[in-house]
């Protein structure tokens, strides 16, 4: 919840990785709505700021009649998923991490918003890296290092124990 009051804090908003009714970008506005959001509908969102955002989303209509945001095209975003855990004996390929995990990132190129027809790519913009690194600071700022047993580093919350995650 810190993560969310630091983004709209900071001109970003997220906006859920879903199938969408209409081709219209929805804000969430709360964070009781994110919390919503991540049990009952999707774990991913896109991080989207003024400060780097340059062109609108692209929204593609699938065969049954939703819309559904293409990855890379407009933009730029950051990348936002809330993993929810893994269950005892659950996959351990993903992560050795058992516990729930937030995952952030960003494409190095983009594409730009047009009508389909031209593809021109471009490189994420140093205001989109300067967010990204805000972000990461501040989660950074929340956490602690630990190095697991293959030898990955990860943070952790400060309030959990490196037996308890590993």
């Amino acid at each position: 919840m810190e993560l969310f009051d630091y983004v709209t804090s900071n001109d970003g908003g997220f906006v859920p990785d879903l199938d969408y009714i209409k081709p219209n970008v929805v804000l969430i506005q709360s964070k009781t709505e994110l919390i919503k959001c991540i049990y009952e509908q999707t774990v991913a969102f896109l991080v989207v700021s003024p400060r780097c955002q340059i062109e609108p989303l692209t929204f593609r209509q699938l065969k049954r009649g939703e819309y559904f945001i293409i990855q890379r095209r407009g933009g730029p975003y950051i990348n936002l998923e809330f993993y929810h855990g893994c269950a005892d004996g659950g996959p351990t390929n993903v992560s050795p991490i058992r516990y729930k995990r937030t995952d952030i990132s960003h494409y190095p190129r983009y594409i730009h918003h047009d009508d389909f027809v031209n593809y021109e790519e471009f490189p994420a913009s140093g205001e989109l890296k300067a967010y990204y690194k805000m972000i990461i600071k501040f989660l950074k700022s929340k956490c602690r290092q630990i190095t697991a047993k293959n030898c990955r580093k990860f943070w952790i919350s400060k309030t959990l124990k490196e037996e308890d995650v590993l």
